[in-house]
């Protein structure tokens, strides 16, 4: 069984960094500095949307990582898999929803998931052993 803490970890974090990826990269290749919003301006809804726009994905990332754990695939293996789905899921739900930014907003976010979740280590839960569970 893999370790649940990864996946919310993962989702959690990408979230969270997600905005300040995107504001680093916008000022790293933006022409002209003045059209960039301040982040502390637009932190609380750039969360609020990235939670509600994330949640479709965050379900079949869910399922995944069931499906990952009871197959008992390989922690490497598993991690590679639930990576690439989340940044498929960023382009597939930025594709869908479309807009001014939404090419910016793809590349933070999935530059964001891939670090993340590299960074992340995926173990796997040892299942307690009978003799474990009377020694305790």
């Amino acid at each position: 069984m893999l370790s649940k803490i990864f996946v919310v970890a993962h989702w959690g974090l990408t979230i969270l960094l997600g905005p300040f990826t995107s504001q680093a990269l916008q000022y790293a290749f933006t022409p002209n500095p003045h059209q960039i919003v301040g982040l502390l301006e637009v932190y609380p809804i750039s969360l609020a949307f990235s939670v509600a726009f994330s949640l479709p994905t965050f379900l079949v990332y869910l399922i995944c990582f069931y499906f990952l754990s009871k197959k008992h695939s390989s922690p490497t293996l598993s991690k590679y898999i639930l990576i690439a789905i989340a940044v498929t899921g960023v382009f597939v739900t930025m594709t869908i929803i479309k807009g001014s930014m939404s090419q910016d907003i793809s590349l933070a976010y999935s530059l964001t998931a891939l670090i993340v979740g590299l960074i992340l280590k995926l173990k796997r839960k040892e299942k307690a052993t009978n003799k474990q569970l009377i020694a305790t």
